[in-house]
């Protein structure tokens, strides 16, 4: 029923009459003109029915199962609930448990601001902590990429994983600025492999409209991190030791949390469907068929340079979403390392603040799984997401208007910042289902984190202890940031429904030929719908 929904919502496809003159004519892109040079061409799910000669009954369509519509299969084969079940009984935990870690070992230290580590910090040195660590994350993307398209995810996953926790144990013995400069900037190189990651694994166990609640389910992590850190902050806050203190009691524990979990990681995660460990060969089978209607494959681990040319230079999706997530995501830097010292300017003490965190995590979760539900069920991206960043241009409207004294007006509009933040979530899923070709769709997520983190190297200089306590040039760039995405968002959502519609004209009485798993990107795949 969602796959059903998700489709006739957002491809909305149509067959209409339409003559191009030569002029209007783009090149046409069919399968059976892709040339394979050697089996490094194909995805592995291929490979895999090759080897297992199961090919016929994957792309055989004519069972009951599948429907055919207009000359379009509408990938209507679903798994059986029990298999489906199985798949996030396995998947699912690994995939929740990197991002709930990624997201509160970064975050500590915004909670470790009101335990004390700021005695070894002056002027804008804790701001600094937060920009090197996004300065190293991206220095790391592009390396990390390559790594999990050239060697087996979970492997990539699962050393970098183990690596993190390692640095972040070694906050512990951290007492200078320098040192935690160090330490903070081998965190981010670390890290960059958690979001990236859990986006290309979600991409092969699951159909578009599974993925929008899938990334959802392991995206709301983000708001139990909140929670999470803020009930350690405030427990070890209470921890009064002669030796170490109780912000550096609370980086060993969770880094010693966060190795044992990366080895867990690279002894259990499978890299792909082919190799689950958990799964029969006839449900390898059945997953395999259940995600061909998303047509864009499963994975491939040939670098492919002429994807990574199209992604950059013809796809004219690329920039408009960059900048769009730039702009949303300036929040995020925000209110990720200042959170907690806005809200002392309110007048709150370390105890009351550290608690006060908890309702951002409650507040953060519920917008990521409502606004991923919706997507699941409706398909209606562009609208939905559009909508999240009305409630944090309210909150910039009210946190410059109105003055510290009045402490739960400013505490409540501080809450609503974090609806815009939460479109993260959103262009993860737009990623994963707008973009096919592996290459392509592993470096599109790559820059899109690369952004991400430029907008969280700007954000934390926007605070600078000149402006403080009230940071009200800081507050006005959120809100000229969160008011700039809306005609962007609205922009992209045409773009989109434009570009399908065009591909529907352009197929009017042609033969359209099924998707057989040979990594052909968005632009050459003609049969290929973008959501909006």
């Amino acid at each position: 029923m969602f796959e059903r929904c998700w489709h006739e919502a957002s491809w909305q496809t149509k067959k209409q009459t339409m003559s191009m003159t030569d002029s209007e004519k783009r090149p046409e892109f069919t399968e059976e003109k892709v040339s394979l040079t050697s089996e490094d061409d194909e995805d592995v799910a291929l490979k895999y029915l090759k080897k297992t000669q199961a090919e016929s009954y994957v792309f055989d369509n004519d069972d009951e199962k599948t429907k055919k519509k207009d000359g379009m299969y509408y990938g209507d084969f679903q798994l059986a609930p029990k298999l489906l079940r199985k798949v996030d009984f396995f998947i699912m935990p690994f995939l929740c448990c990197t991002y709930l870690l990624m997201f509160l070992d970064k975050a500590l230290l915004n909670y470790a601001a009101a335990m004390g580590i700021k005695k070894h910090l002056k002027g804008n040195e804790f701001s600094n902590l937060g920009t090197i660590f996004s300065a190293a994350y991206i220095f790391a993307e592009p390396l990390v990429t390559y790594c999990i398209q050239r060697f087996p995810i979970s492997k990539v996953m699962g050393v970098f994983i183990i690596s993190w926790g390692v640095v972040l144990a070694c906050h512990s013995a951290c007492k200078t600025y320098a040192s935690l400069m160090i330490v903070r900037t081998l965190l981010g190189f670390f890290e960059a492999s958690s979001a990236v990651g859990c986006i290309a694994i979600s991409g092969m166990y699951y159909t578009k409209a599974e993925q929008s609640a899938r990334i959802g389910y392991w995206a709301t992590q983000a708001g139990t991190g909140y929670i999470v850190g803020g009930l350690i902050s405030f427990g070890f806050l209470h921890y009064h030791g002669k030796t170490f203190t109780s912000w550096q009691i609370m980086f060993l524990i969770v880094g010693l949390v966060t190795v044992i979990f990366g080895i867990t990681t690279v002894l259990y995660l499978p890299d792909n469907v082919t190799n689950a460990w958990f799964l029969t060969e006839s449900e390898k089978l059945e997953v395999i068929r259940h995600i061909r209607s998303n047509q864009t494959g499963l994975e491939n681990k040939k670098l492919k340079k002429e994807q990574l040319k199209e992604l950059f230079l013809h796809d004219k999706l690329t920039y408009p979403m960059l900048l769009l997530t730039a702009c949303s995501q300036i929040s995020t830097g925000s209110i990720g390392n200042f959170s907690v010292t806005i809200t002392q300017t309110f007048g709150f003490d370390a105890y009351q603040t550290a608690l006060l965190q908890l309702p951002i995590g409650a507040i953060t979760a519920m917008i990521i799984l409502i606004t991923t539900q919706l997507l699941s069920r409706f398909g209606s991206f562009t609208l939905i997401t559009t909508s999240m960043y009305i409630p944090a241009i309210i909150g910039c409207i009210v946190m410059i208007a109105l003055p510290l004294s009045h402490k739960v007006g400013n505490l409540l509009a501080l809450y609503l910042l974090y609806s815009g933040s939460c479109v993260i979530t959103n262009i993860y899923i737009w990623n994963s289902c707008n973009t096919s070709g592996y290459s392509k769709r592993v470096f599109r997520n790559a820059i899109t984190m690369i952004v991400y983190n430029v907008s969280c190297i700007v954000a934390p200089q926007m605070f600078r202890a000149y402006s403080a306590p009230r940071y009200i040039p800081a507050k006005i760039t959120l809100l000229v940031t969160q008011c700039v995405c809306v005609p962007l968002q609205l922009y992209l959502g045409y773009l989109c429904k434009k570009e399908n519609e065009k591909r529907d004209k352009e197929q009017e009485n042609t033969e359209l030929k099924e998707y057989k798993f040979l990594d052909m990107t968005d632009i050459e795949n003609r049969n290929f719908r973008y959501i909006y």
